[in-house]
């Protein structure tokens, strides 16, 4: 029967909590894909899981089955009780404040975090003061890319036996698993961003 305008229609009733859980797990399906940069046919492929099913869950149009819901959360690298957890999806977006997780090491380098916590993004940064005379090296076994982009002063760079000058402005990328070693040369500090790609 149709409820009347002029009928009080009382206080909103709160829904189940497993109503909040279920409605909560699209979107966190989806936020994880985007941020692994993956299609829905990529995801679909890596989990076994037909693209339209992923595209139904994520829209909540579905409520995954349990296999399903295992097989993406391995694909995704998530536990299950990630996407089932009674808290809010993670915002898309970070930010990360000015000065925050500043560090300066024993090298004469100082080294200020410009991205977020790594286990959300692929993509790792950080503002970088290099003293004057100051040297330090890296590389190791890890995948991925490093690109450095000088704003002030010199640094030279060596990777993997080859030398490299660089003034303000310039930039130098090379794969993260080479052994790099950079010094600063000039009589002033050199300022540089050092961007770093987490994984293949």
């Amino acid at each position: 029967m149709a409820r009347s305008a002029a009928e009080p229609t009382g206080p909103a009733e709160t829904p189940p909590v497993w109503e909040t859980v279920v409605d909560a797990i699209g979107p966190k399906v989806r936020d994880l894909r985007q941020q692994a940069g993956l299609s829905l046919q990529q995801l679909a492929r890596r989990a076994d899981v037909s693209a339209a099913a992923i595209h139904k869950v994520e829209r909540g149009d579905m409520v995954p089955t349990i296999t399903t819901l295992l097989k993406l959360a391995d694909a995704l690298e998530r536990p299950i009780a990630h996407f089932v957890g009674d808290e809010a999806p993670t915002a898309v977006a970070s930010v990360v404040a000015a000065g925050a997780g500043a560090e300066t090491t024993g090298d004469g380098t100082t080294r200020t975090a410009i991205t977020a916590a790594p286990e959300r993004f692929r993509l790792g940064g950080a503002a970088v003061v290099v003293d004057a005379g100051a040297e330090g090296t890296s590389g190791g076994p890890q995948a991925g890319e490093e690109l450095v982009h000088l704003l002030e002063g010199a640094l030279e760079v060596e990777v993997a036996g080859e030398r490299h000058v660089l003034g303000a402005g310039d930039t130098i990328q090379f794969p993260a698993d080479r052994h790099t070693r950079w010094r600063n040369p000039g009589p002033a500090s050199a300022r540089a961003v050092w961007l770093t790609t987490r994984g293949s």
